[in-house]
């Protein structure tokens, strides 16, 4: 896994071992899922479910939004950028 860019809001963007990119937040738990998914969902709604993106929790990266694994496309990556982009701003 390669870092990309980090925020002092605790953001992270990475790019993982099959080159996609992922927005982690190690800061946050799994508690902090829920709060986090309806943030991006009431931002980028129907895109994630189009682009595969979801939330999920993993004590390595904290809170994450990637890709579903083995759904690699071009689309998915940029609006994971965007959404980093647009965390690191709230």
């Amino acid at each position: 896994m390669k870092l990309v860019s980090k925020d002092i809001s605790g953001w992270e963007l990475h790019e993982i071992t099959d080159g996609s990119l992922s927005c982690e937040n190690p800061k946050l738990t799994d508690n902090d899922i829920s709060e986090v998914e309806a943030i991006v969902r009431a931002k980028f709604g129907e895109r994630l479910d189009k682009e595969d993106v979801f939330v999920s929790y993993d004590i390595w990266s904290g809170v994450f939004i990637m890709q579903l694994p083995g759904k690699k496309n071009h689309k998915s990556d940029e609006l994971i950028k965007e959404i980093y982009e647009w965390m690191i701003h709230q």
